[in-house]
């Protein structure tokens, strides 16, 4: 039975802690990327605050935050990731190359 002993005072210090690994939980829900977004958008002087909301989308869409949250989603093989890269590089060539004529 002295197994049993040590495994109660495991159990007992860890409720105490509060859990293994539940020390910061609210950083568990940040985003994990490599690069930071610190996105802010702080309203003017009267200005309406839809048109604040439109710059937010604006500084979203520039830095391309949905659409990295979109793909990281779902793993995706660096094989797929090279060919849909060479697919979009083609394809903005072939545009290039349309507008030029």
């Amino acid at each position: 039975m002295s197994y049993n002993r040590n495994n109660n005072r495991r159990r007992h210090w860890e409720d105490r802690r509060g859990g293994r690994g539940r020390r910061n939980q609210s950083q568990r829900n940040l985003p994990e990327s490599t690069r930071p977004c610190h996105l802010t958008v702080v309203v003017r002087d009267g200005e309406h605050p839809d048109r604040a909301i439109k710059r937010f989308l604006k500084k979203t869409k520039k830095l391309r935050i949905v659409e990295e949250y979109k793909n990281r989603q779902y793993f995706e093989k660096p094989s797929v990731k090279k060919r849909r890269a060479k697919l979009k590089r083609a394809e903005t060539i072939r545009k290039a190359s349309r507008q030029d004529k």
